[in-house]
């Protein structure tokens, strides 16, 4: 009885220690039963405790003189359907009965069969001897407490459908004397629980993504991670707790969103499936990249097994970029009261199709200022897809010239709100302006210029000072209303030009004079307007004059000055009533010009006294281009009193001179003529008696003798 409540004793605690869950097992004891089943010499071993109600026995040899010679008995044997990996040692407790047994020893072999025959993992020798003046009777255990594994038969482990089995062998020393000897091995029954206790993994996961499947759908944030791996058990698919399953990955909260779908399948007699379907993209930080993932379930031992694999997963990678097309961007001008269209580009970078949604923030824009999504709100597109998004801005008509004003948009992916980028469109309330640039004060137009049909054209440079491109209505017109005038550029008439921002545009004036033969050489006013078209108010106005005129170089221009004329050798602004006296001659000196490049031709100098002439001076030789002549007028027997002269150069109009040149061919000469004194008559006498000295009758005579050498009398 002591034998029994022992073997009870480390039968509870074996129990116990079978039933204590392992977080994480490299081996696990497995304890094998004797069964009570078998064939021949060879019966089965169990994991599942038998529950018999009577024992098994099997009755060892009672051949006397046993000592140091080993019977075989029988042979345990189970099937291992799959993979396993020995651990370090293995013990077992046999029961056994017998009467008159001095001493009984066994020995067993722990072995593998494979298709290539058996491979002992450990040869031990048990022995169990009676004390001193007793016999071993009635039931008690051979126990052995630990023995060593000899893996070198499998240093990559143990394959699949191999045998595990143990072979015991006995010898027995009978009691002297006695006639009466059994020795029976007991087992697979509930108080007699022979086994053995092995030290191994007998549950392999397997590391392979074979059976693996990343779905990625259309379906916005729907994608999900099929995972799969065959687990095998050596004992059998039985063995495995099929409500302990897990499948954690490594580095995401919670181990990753799996939904319940982690379960053991079916595979075979000694595999099964353990799976699971992750949906990643509900777990927050997922992108592509390795991702550890960690498998474990129980069996029904409790013994928890691991596996952890990596596996690189290809995730949605969400990414957008902003694009303007040549020629936009995100700055712009409308005019007060007016809008303005931005457009720009949505490209999806990222590897699978998203949504992308399109908010705009106007928060910062005064009152008045309208912002507008002209396109949909919401773009869908697949990878390297792109779309444009139009906004349209508008301004009050109160916006003040030069502001500006700021208005994001924002777009945002729906896989993944992590990813969006900000478009700040920056508007900019247009001004105007424009210049005429470097108009000449006095546009001279040469007669032999005009083309066959009388025209002639001169440039304007017109510029565009505001922020903007602008047009301009233009508007040109002179001070002769008989003549004509129009703008044009490349040859085609216009009425209004566009030009871009700081940029100039040369406009040709076509204008036609007429009428203009005796009106050489005067001003014209030339009278030009710009203005920007509405609501633009920029404005810019310049005048300038036209001279239709002969160059200077081409003509003859004759001309004559008081302030080159000496009457009686005095300037007429000196000259005094008393030097000039009736009866007394006088003498004009004036000079005449040739203002023109051209040289005159013989013409005369006329001096009148109303409508008399007084005298006439002939220019025989002409006056050469740029020239002047001197010439003399003598007025023989003035009379007293107020008289007015005048001097006309070329009355015949003898030269080629345009009759808007002669104006200055006249002089106008005041002269007062006094009454003759007596005293003028007695200084006459007395100075003939004198010794000759010039005076002014000397000096009269030498002028009116150069005058007869240079004048042609009429």
């Amino acid at each position: 009885m002591k034998n029994i409540g022992y073997s009870l004793i480390l039968l509870g605690f074996a129990i116990l220690l079978s039933s204590v869950p392992a977080d994480a097992e490299k081996y696990g004891n497995t304890e094998f039963f004797l069964a009570k089943s078998g064939i021949g010499d060879i019966y089965d071993l169990t994991i599942d405790e038998p529950s018999e109600a009577t024992p098994k026995y099997w009755k060892c040899r009672d051949d006397p003189n046993q000592a140091n010679t080993f019977f075989p008995l029988v042979s345990w044997e189970t099937n291992m359907g799959g993979p396993l990996d020995l651990g370090d040692s293995y013990s077992y407790s046999f029961w056994v009965e017998s009467t008159n047994v001095q001493e009984i020893s066994f020995k067993t072999t722990l072995y593998i069969r494979t298709q290539d025959g058996f491979n002992n993992l450990s040869v031990d020798e048990v022995s169990k001897t009676s004390g001193f003046g007793s016999f071993l009777s009635e039931n008690y255990t051979l126990d052995l407490e630990s023995s060593d594994l000899d893996k070198s038969f499998f240093p990559d482990g143990v394959p699949a459908y191999t045998t595990l089995g143990i072979k015991l062998e006995t010898s027995i020393t009978w009691a002297p004397d006695t006639e009466n000897r059994t020795v029976w091995v007991k087992a697979a029954q509930s108080d007699f629980l022979s086994s053995f206790t092995l030290d191994f993994k007998h549950v392999n996961i397997e590391n392979d993504d074979y059976y693996f499947d990343n779905d990625r759908v259309e379906a916005i944030d729907e994608d999900s991670l099929f995972i799969k791996v065959n687990v095998t058990n050596a004992l059998g698919a039985d063995n495995f707790d099929i409500s302990s399953a897990e499948i954690m990955i490594e580095g995401i909260s919670g181990g990753g969103k799996f939904k319940d779908t982690i379960q053991l399948k079916d595979k075979h007699t000694y595999a099964k499936y353990i799976q699971g379907k992750w949906w990643y993209q509900e777990d927050n930080g997922v992108t592509s990249g390795n991702y550890v993932i960690k498998f474990s379930l129980k069996d029904n031992f409790g013994n928890t097994w691991t596996s952890s694999m990596s596996y690189y997963l290809e995730v949605d990678q969400y990414g957008l970029e902003i694009a303007f097309d040549e020629g936009s961007s995100s700055n712009g001008q409308l005019p007060k009261g007016g809008k303005t269209d931005y457009s720009f580009k949505i490209l999806n970078t990222g590897n699978t199709r998203d949504i992308f949604m399109i908010s705009i923030d106007d928060s910062d824009f005064p009152s008045g200022w309208e912002v507008s999504l002209q396109s949909d709100s919401s773009v869908d597109l697949q990878m390297d897809q792109s779309s444009y998004v139009q906004i349209r801005v508008e301004a009050p008509v109160s916006a003040k010239g030069g502001s500006s004003e700021r208005v994001t948009i924002t777009v945002t992916s729906s896989g993944n709100d992590n990813i969006f980028e900000d478009i700040s469109l920056v508007t900019t309330v247009r001004t105007y302006g424009v210049v005429f640039l470097s108009v000449p004060d006095k546009i001279n137009i040469d007669p032999e210029e005009l083309d066959i049909d009388g025209y002639y054209k001169f440039k304007i440079n017109l510029r565009n000072t505001g922020s903007d491109k602008d047009t301009f209505d233009l508007g040109v017109t002179t001070s002769r209303s008989d003549w004509t005038i129009r703008a044009e550029v490349q040859g085609n008439d216009i009425s209004a030009v566009t030009i871009d921002k700081s940029q100039s545009v040369a406009v040709d004036i076509v204008v036609r004079p007429v009428n203009y033969e005796d009106s050489l050489g005067e001003e014209v006013t030339f009278l030009m307007t710009a203005d920007s078209i509405s609501p633009g108010d920029g404005s810019a106005t310049v005048n300038s004059k036209i001279i239709v005129d002969v160059p200077v170089e081409k003509i003859s221009d004759l001309s004559v000055s008081i302030d080159e004329v000496l009457i009686n050798n005095k300037p007429l602004a000196i000259l005094q009533p008393s030097d000039l006296q009736e009866g007394m001659p006088i003498v004009i000196q004036l000079t005449v010009n040739n203002n023109g490049g051209k040289s005159t031709g013989i013409f005369g100098v006329t001096l009148y006294e109303g409508s008399r002439i007084v005298d006439e001076f002939v220019v025989e030789q002409g006056i050469s281009g740029f020239g002047s002549a001197p010439v003399i007028l003598n007025w023989e027997t003035p009379s007293e009193g107020l008289k007015t002269l005048k001097v006309y150069v070329d009355f015949k109009q003898q030269t080629d001179e345009s009759n808007s040149k002669r104006a200055d061919n006249t002089l106008t000469l005041p002269l007062t003529i006094s009454e003759k004194s007596a005293s003028s008559s007695n200084s006459e006498n007395n100075d003939d008696a004198l010794l000759f000295s010039p005076n002014f009758s000397f000096t009269l005579g030498v002028l009116s003798f150069i005058s007869i050498i240079y004048r042609r009398k009429r």
